[in-house]
Parts: structure tokens; C-alpha cells; sequence
């Protein structure tokens, strides 16, 4: 990629950095769902199997993953207002 400019590049290698982390969470989030399959053939679904602090520790990720994503788009929306990129 020799035709590349600096910024260029330097996007292409901030793109790069992120594959590790996805393909890491992709693969513990299908291993996550294959066991979810494999015990509910096994068991049925959960009946009385979860305490009130299970069920907010199964909240947790959709109270954190909107918050991230609402803090990254704020961040840099305000980060454009002021000229930084």
C-alpha cells in the first residue's frame, strides 16, 4: 500500500487494531450463545433458575454497551466542534 498518504495509512492501521478485539468478541460471543443452545436442549428453558442479582447481571451489558455508545458519539461530536479529529 505504498500509494497511500500518511492519514491513509494511519486510518488503515487504527482499522487493523480493532480486528483483534472483534474477532475476540465474536468468537466469545458465539461460544456464548452455542453453550446458551446446548443447555437449553438439555434443560428446557430456566424455571425459577435466576435470582433478582442474576437478572442484574444479565442487564448489565444492555445498560453499558448503549452508555458506550452514546459516550463515544458525544465525545466525538464534541471533539469535531473543536477541531480535533
Amino acid at each position: 500500500m505504498s500509494d497511500a498518504s500518511p492519514q491513509e495509512e494511519q486510518g488503515r492501521t487504527a482499522w487493523r487494531g480493532l480486528l483483534v478485539p472483534l474477532v475476540g468478541s465474536a468468537a466469545f460471543f458465539s461460544s456464548s450463545l452455542a453453550g446458551v443452545i446446548k443447555t437449553y436442549q438439555r434443560y428446557g428453558w430456566p424455571k425459577n433458575a435466576f435470582k433478582l442479582s442474576d437478572y442484574f447481571l444479565l442487564s448489565l451489558p444492555f445498560l453499558i454497551i448503549p452508555l458506550a455508545i452514546h459516550e463515544t458519539v458525544k465525545n466525538g461530536l464534541e471533539a469535531q466542534e473543536y477541531g480535533h479529529n
